[in-house]
C-alpha cells in the first residue's frame, strides 16, 4: 500500500490495522495491534505501532487496511465525508468537492471509494465535531488510510487551522438551523404546503419551465439527470434546503421515474442541486402573494433553473468508427451491440493489438530525422461495469491465439531438446572415456512471445530481448500497473523512465543478477500498451511524477451508458475477417542488421498524405499558442505529432495488409483517418485532464478575452473598467471581482501568448488639451509575424515607476512598456520578444528521431510555433 501523506506522518507510532466486523447488524471498521493482533485501543498507545510494521502486519495477516490514531500530542486532524463520491463514475458531491478545495491538503478515497478523507495540520475548536455525512476529528479516533489519493488533490498535508476554524464555526455554531444540509444554508420558515408551493412555483415569472418539467417533459436537457437536477433545483427554492421534503415533492413529478428510488442517485441530485444555493423564498418577497380578492398574482420570482455546479467535463464525441481498418469495423459493430458497450471500448484495445502485431518491421519516415515506430499506448478510461474486459476480450483474441499457438510449439520444441539433451549427455560421457572432445550442448529453446500481462521490467527486457519483434502488453487496472513499479525496489527504482523509453523505442540496459554482471541490452525495444482505469484513479496514472509518461497515453473516457441485455451476438465472419488481418500484420518480415537487431522497413508518405501531415502538424502548433488552451494539455499535444505519424502508419499497413499492394507507403487516405482519430483522441485528452483538476483560471480569462476579441474584430480598446464589464456581460470565465485585478491578469496573459498582444498606456481625449486617462489596449496577433508594432494603436505607456508594478516588466518586448518621454506613437520594442522564445517542453531540445517536427535547418521564422517542414 502506498501511502503518500508525507514523512512526519508516517514516522509516528500510531499505525494500527482494521478489518470490517458486524456489530449491532452494522459493519464496523474495529482496529487491531500490529504488534499482538489483539484490538486496540484509541486511548492506549500500547496497541499501536509503525507505519511499516502495521502494512507489513496487514498484508501477512490478511486485514483489510492500515489506520492512523488522532491524538491531542499529534498536530494532525482528519475530516471524514461520507457517502460523497459515486462508486460508478467516481464523480464528487459538489459540497464535498467545495470542502476539498476550500482545505486544499492531502485528501484520499475510503476503503468503499465512496466518501473522502482529507488530513490536515490543526486543532479543533471547542463544540461538535460530527453532523450528517461530515465528521472532523483530532483525537480520540482512527482514521482508514489507503493512499488512494482524490484526483488534482494536493501530496502535501497542509497546516489549515484557520480553514478548519472557519469550517467548524460555519457546520457547528450553536445558533439552531445553521447548518441543517449539506450547502451549508439555513431553511426557511414558509410555512407554504405542498399545494401552495406547486401553485407559487407555476405563477413565478419562469413557471413555463417549472410546469413542464413537472409534467416530465425534459426536452431541451442534455439528459434525463441534467433534467432532474434543474427540477430539484427549483423545488429548492421554494422548500429550502429540506432533502426530504424536496424528494417527496419530486416523487410526484412525472420525472420520477425506478432511478429516483435509488438512494445514492436521489442523494447525489439533491445535494447538487442545494449546492451552492443561499437564496430562498420567503412570503412577501418581490410583493408575491394573495391579492386582495384572495387569488394569487405572478410573483415576478425567477425560479433558479439549476445549481452553479462544479465546470462539466468536455463533450465526449463519438469514437469514428469509420476511420479504422475495413476489417475491423464490422466486428466493433457487432461487438458494440452484443455486449451494449461504447465502441471504443473495442476499437481501442485493436488498435494496440494490431500496432503490436506491426512491431518493428516497418517504420513510417516523415523526413530526414524523423521516424515512427507503430507502438501505441492506449487505455481506457470507464466505471466499473461499463464492460471493459468482454470488448478487450474481443479485441486481444487474434494475439493471445498466436500465443498459445507458440506456447504449443515451444512446448515441442522442448521436448525434441529434452532428447537431445540426454543423447548429449551420452556422448558426453562416452567421448570422456575415449579422450575425445565433448560434443557440443544442445542449446535451450525459447519460447515465441508476442503478449505479456503481469511482468516486471527486468523480466520485460528479458522477453525482449528473445524477441525482437515486440510485445503485446495488457493491464486490466493500469492503476495497478502504476503501483506495481519499483515495488521491490522499495520505490527508488527506473521503472518509470523504462517505461518511457518503450515509448519511444530507445535503447534500454538492464542490469540482472542472474547474468552475473552482463547487462540486457534491447538496442529498439517496441511495446504497445493497453489498459483500463476507473476515473477516480487516474491521478495515480500520473502517479505525482512530471516525467510526462500519461501525456504519452492516447486516452478515450466514453461518456456512461447504460448496459441492456441483447440477443445480438458476434459472427463468426467479423472475428475471423479481423484475426486473418492480425495474423498478415504478425506475418511481415522482420529484416535484421549486422547485429541481429531489427532494421525496420521505412513507408514514406505521398506527396498529398505529406501535404495533409504538415497541415494537421501546423494545426497543432497553433492549437497550443491559442490564447485559452490549457498550459496543462501542452505535453500531451506535443506528443499527437508523433501519435499522427504512428496512427498512420498503422492504418497504412493495414490496408496494404488487406488490398495485397505490394508497394507500401503512406496515403492521404491513411493521413486523413488518422487525423479523424487524432480529433477524438484530443477532445478525450481534455475530458482525462478535466477530470484530474480543475482548469487554470488564467486560461479560462484568456479563453473569455479571445471570444471578446474575435467579436470585436481582433482589436478592443478601452479601460480596465470597460473590459471588466464587457466580460462580465459574456459571463466569462475567472473574472476578477475588481477591474484593477483584470488588469494585472490580462498583461500577464499578454505576456505567455504569442497571439494576443495587451499593451497599457494613457490616450488622450478631446485633443492635445485634452485629459488623458489609462487604457488597455487589446489584439489578436499572427505569431509568424514580428511583434505586431502596428496590430495596436500607439498609446503613451505608463511610467512603471510612478504607476506600480503592472506585471510588465518581464522579458516579453511586444507588453513592455514604453518610456513616457518617446514622443507619442513610438511604440517601440524595448525588450526582448517574448514571441521567439520556446514554450517550456517544447521539442527543441528533443531527439531528432522523436517527435520533432522542426527542421534541422531552421530555416524558417521563429514565432514560437511548431510547423512541419522538409
Amino acid at each position: 500500500m502506498d501511502v503518500s501523506t508525507g514523512t512526519s506522518l508516517r514516522e509516528l507510532r500510531q499505525w494500527v490495522c482494521w478489518r470490517a466486523e458486524e456489530r449491532g447488524g452494522k459493519l464496523t471498521k474495529v482496529p487491531y495491534s500490529p504488534a499482538s493482533g489483539l484490538r486496540a485501543r484509541c486511548d492506549d498507545p500500547t496497541s499501536w505501532g509503525a507505519f511499516a510494521e502495521a502494512r507489513e502486519t496487514a498484508r501477512e495477516r490478511g486485514y483489510e487496511g492500515i489506520g492512523f490514531v488522532f491524538t491531542a500530542a499529534d498536530p494532525f486532524c482528519g475530516v471524514d465525508l461520507d457517502g460523497c463520491v459515486d462508486p460508478e463514475t467516481g464523480e464528487v458531491e459538489p459540497w464535498a468537492m467545495e470542502i476539498v478545495r476550500k482545505l486544499d491538503s492531502y485528501t484520499e478515497l475510503s476503503p468503499s471509494g465512496t466518501g473522502l478523507h482529507i488530513i490536515v495540520k490543526a486543532k479543533l475548536p471547542e463544540g461538535g465535531n460530527r453532523r450528517g455525512r461530515f465528521e472532523m476529528y483530532d483525537r480520540g479516533r482512527f482514521f482508514t488510510v489507503t493512499g488512494r489519493r482524490l484526483p488534482g488533490a494536493s501530496h502535501r498535508i497542509e497546516d489549515r487551522q484557520e480553514r478548519i476554524a472557519a469550517l467548524h464555526a460555519c457546520l457547528f455554531s450553536r445558533h439552531e438551523g445553521a447548518f441543517p444540509s449539506a450547502n451549508g444554508a439555513a431553511a426557511p420558515d414558509n410555512n407554504l404546503d405542498d399545494a401552495e408551493v406547486l401553485h407559487r412555483a407555476i405563477s413565478a415569472a419562469n413557471g413555463e419551465r417549472f410546469s413542464r418539467l413537472w409534467v416530465g417533459d425534459s426536452s431541451g436537457y442534455p439528459s434525463d439527470s441534467e433534467a432532474d437536477l434543474a427540477l430539484c433545483s427549483m423545488l429548492a427554492f421554494w422548500v429550502g434546503p429540506d432533502e426530504d421534503r424536496i424528494a417527496s415533492l419530486f416523487s410526484r413529478s412525472g420525472l420520477a421515474r425506478e432511478k429516483w428510488d435509488r438512494k445514492d442517485y436521489r442523494r447525489r441530485t439533491i445535494s447538487r442541486a442545494l449546492d451552492g444555493m443561499t437564496d430562498f423564498y420567503t412570503p412577501g418577497q418581490n410583493g408575491a402573494g394573495p391579492s386582495r380578492n384572495g387569488h394569487h398574482r405572478s410573483s415576478g420570482i425567477s425560479i433558479p433553473n439549476g445549481p452553479s455546479p462544479l465546470p462539466s467535463l468536455p463533450e465526449a464525441p463519438a469514437f469514428p468508427v469509420e476511420a479504422m481498418p475495413s476489417s475491423c469495423r464490422p466486428l466493433i459493430e457487432e461487438a458494440t451491440d452484443a455486449l451494449g458497450c461504447a465502441p471504443e471500448l473495442v476499437a481501442l484495445p485493436m488498435l494496440a493489438v494490431l500496432s503490436s502485431a506491426v512491431g518493428t518491421s516497418c517504420v513510417v519516415e516523415i523526413k530526414g530525422g524523423w521516424r515512427e515506430w507503430a507502438s501505441l499506448f492506449v487505455a481506457v478510461v470507464a466505471s466499473p461495469g461499463a464492460m471493459k474486459t468482454p470488448a478487450a476480450k474481443v479485441a486481444k483474441k487474434p494475439a493471445f491465439e498466436r500465443q498459445r499457438a507458440l506456447s504449443r510449439a515451444y512446448a515441442e520444441e522442448k521436448e525434441d531438446w529434452s532428447r537431445e539433451l540426454r543423447e548429449w549427455e551420452v556422448e558426453k560421457r562416452d567421448a570422456a572415456k575415449s579422450g575425445e572432445p565433448a560434443p557440443e550442448m544442445p542449446e535451450a529453446p525459447s519460447m515465441g512471445r508476442c503478449v505479456a500481462s503481469d511482468t516486471t521490467v527486468e523480466a520485460l527486457v528479458g522477453i525482449l530481448e528473445d524477441n525482437p519483434r515486440g510485445l503485446l502488453v495488457h493491464r486490466d487496472e493500469l492503476a495497478g500497473w502504476v503501483r506495481s513499479m519499483d515495488q521491490y525496489k522499495g520505490g527508488k527504482g527506473s521503472d518509470r523512465q523504462h517505461w518511457l523509453s518503450f515509448w519511444s523505442g530507445d535503447e534500454v540496459v538492464v542490469d540482472r543478477k542472474s547474468r552475473m554482471g552482463e547487462p540486457i541490452i534491447v538496442a529498439r525495444p517496441f511495446v504497445s500498451l493497453f489498459g483500463g482505469i476507473q476515473p477516480a484513479m487516474l491521478g495515480e496514472l500520473g502517479g505525482g511524477a512530471e516525467d510526462g509518461l500519461m501525456d504519452r497515453f492516447l486516452f478515450a473516457y466514453p461518456a456512461p451508458r447504460r448496459i441492456r441485455f441483447t440477443e445480438e451476438e458476434v459472427s463468426a465472419e467479423a472475428e475471423e475477417r479481423y484475426a486473418a488481418l492480425y495474423d498478415n500484420l504478425a506475418n511481415l518480415k522482420l529484416a535484421t542488421d549486422e547485429h541481429g537487431d531489427p532494421n525496420p522497413k521505412p513507408l514514406k508518405l505521398t506527396p498529398e498524405a505529406r501535404r495533409l501531415f504538415a497541415q494537421a502538424v501546423d494545426a497543432l502548433g497553433a492549437e497550443v499558442l491559442d490564447p485559452g488552451f490549457p498550459r496543462r494539455l501542452e505535453g500531451v499535444w506535443a506528443k499527437l505529432r508523433g501519435y499522427l505519424a504512428r496512427l498512420s502508419l498503422v492504418l497504412a499497413v493495414c490496408r496494404c495488409a488487406e488490398t495485397g499492394v505490394r508497394e507500401e507507403r503512406v496515403e492521404a487516405e491513411d493521413v486523413e483517418a488518422a487525423v479523424r482519430l487524432l480529433g477524438y483522441f484530443k477532445a478525450h485528452a481534455r475530458r482525462v485532464y478535466a477530470e484530474l483538476s480543475a482548469p487554470d483560471s488564467l486560461d479560462l480569462l484568456a479563453g473569455g478575452l479571445r471570444d471578446l476579441l474575435e467579436e470585436s474584430g481582433g482589436k478592443w480598446e478601452g479601460s480596465a473598467t470597460d473590459l471588466h464589464r464587457a466580460l462580465d456581460e459574456r459571463e466569462a470565465a475567472s473574472l476578477p471581482g475588481r477591474p484593477e485585478e483584470l488588469s494585472k491578469l490580462v498583461l500577464r496573459i499578454g505576456e505567455r501568448s504569442p497571439v494576443l498582444e495587451a499593451v497599457q498606456g494613457w490616450r488622450k481625449t478631446g485633443g492635445r488639451e485634452g485629459k488623458s486617462r489609462r487604457v488597455l489596449k487589446l489584439a489578436l496577433v499572427e505569431p509568424a509575424q514580428e511583434p505586431a508594432k502596428n496590430a495596436v494603436d500607439p498609446v503613451v505607456a505608463v511610467d512603471p515607476v510612478s504607476e506600480g508594478d503592472n506585471g510588465t516588466n518581464g522579458n516579453n518586448g511586444k507588453n513592455n512598456t514604453v518610456d513616457p518621454r518617446e514622443p507619442e506613437g513610438d511604440n517601440s520594442d524595448n525588450g526582448n520578444n517574448g514571441a521567439n522564445a520556446r514554450a517550456e517542453g517544447s521539442p527543441a531540445s528533443a531527439p531528432a528521431d522523436a517527435t520533432d517536427a522542426r527542421s534541422a535547418d531552421g530555416d524558417h521564422h521563429d514565432d514560437g510555433r511548431e510547423r512541419f517542414t522538409l
